[in-house]
C-alpha cells in the first residue's frame, strides 16, 4: 500500500524560502551527511530545471503546494528523447533514479508558485546536466544534441530555515 507523507502548510513554511531572481531554490530542511539529504523546493511560476542525472540511489518528490511537472529523458549518442511527460498534483509523490533515466522538473502554472519536498538517499554533491548543444546544426530528423556538464548540487538558497 503506498501512503503520502501527510503535511500540512505550518510544518514545511519555516523552510519555504522564494527567490523572484531564481528559478527555483534549494532549501536544506536536514541532512545527516551520509544517508539523506531533505530538501524543499520553491518554484516560481512556469520555471523548470534543467535536463540532470540522480548520482544516488534516488530521489522521492512529494508535491506541497501546487503542480510540479516531470519529464524523462533516455539519452542516446548524444540525443535525448522524452519518455514520460507527467503532472504532479498536491500530495502526489514520484520517484527517479538513474536506471529510471534523466529528468526535468518544471512548474507548469503560468502564475501560481509550487512547492515540493525531495529526499535524495545517499546525499550527493555533484550532478551531470545536459545542456542544449546549439553548435550541432544536425538536420537529419531535427534531433537536438546534447552536452553534458557537471554541476555543484551542494548549495542551498537556505539551511536550516535561515536563507545564507
Amino acid at each position: 500500500m503506498k501512503r503520502n507523507l501527510q503535511l500540512n502548510q505550518n510544518d514545511w513554511a519555516p523552510y519555504a524560502h522564494f527567490d523572484p531572481e531564481r528559478l527555483y531554490t534549494r532549501n536544506l530542511i536536514a541532512t545527516d551527511d551520509a544517508s539523506y539529504t531533505l530538501l524543499l523546493l520553491c518554484w516560481n511560476p512556469a520555471c523548470e530545471s534543467k535536463i540532470h542525472d540522480h548520482p544516488c540511489d534516488g530521489c522521492w518528490l512529494q508535491v506541497l503546494q501546487g503542480q510540479v511537472n516531470e519529464c524523462r529523458y533516455e539519452e542516446h549518442d548524444g540525443t535525448l528523447s522524452c519518455t514520460a511527460d507527467e503532472t504532479f498534483v498536491e500530495g502526489q509523490v514520484a520517484f527517479i533514479n538513474d536506471s529510471i533515466g534523466l529528468h526535468k522538473v518544471a512548474n507548469p502554472s503560468q502564475n501560481t508558485p509550487a512547492v515540493s519536498l525531495h529526499l535524495y538517499a545517499p546525499p550527493f554533491q555533484e550532478c551531470r546536466v545536459w545542456v542544449e548543444d546549439e553548435s550541432d546544426t544536425r538536420a537529419a530528423g531535427n534531433q537536438d544534441s546534447w552536452s553534458v556538464k557537471t554541476s555543484s548540487c551542494s548549495s542551498y538558497y537556505s539551511e536550516y530555515g535561515v536563507v545564507k
